[in-house]
């Protein structure tokens, strides 16, 4: 019967609490979404999809710009704590100076920068100022 009860206050943690984890960047004062929760989306959806998440209990979550995106896939130390992390090329929220129907993105393993149409569905990670 312990046994059971200790099964049960498990999972009960796990569902009340959820598995909600992000990764702090003290060198950019940035905290940074890291849980299954990566998906791909069009650019205006995946601005909307951070605007609107709550993660460690803050809503103020947001699309990083190129600049931080970029600072975040060169460091190799900080790239080594997130979870969740998959070589993929992500949104940022700047756009393509040369045409607006496109934002920059990057992808994760090398810190390749290039740039999409905004309907193009990439995967997003959402940042928060810390």
């Amino acid at each position: 019967m312990k046994n059971i009860l200790i099964i049960l206050l498990l999972f009960l943690g796990s569902f009340v609490f959820g598995n909600e984890q992000s990764i702090l960047d003290e060198k950019q004062q940035l905290e940074w979404q890291d849980d299954v929760e990566h998906v791909e989306l069009k650019l205006k959806l995946a601005k909307g999809y951070c605007s609107q998440m709550s993660l460690n209990g803050f809503t103020d979550w947001r699309i990083p710009s190129k600049k931080e995106l970029v600072n975040l896939f060169q460091n190799k130390k900080l790239k080594q704590k997130f979870t969740y992390l998959q070589d993929a090329v992500y949104w940022t929220k700047t756009d393509d100076e040369k045409d607006d129907l496109n934002a920059y993105t990057i992808y994760s393993a090398n810190a390749y920068i290039s740039v999409s149409d905004k309907c193009d569905k990439n995967f997003i990670m959402c940042v928060r100022d810390h």
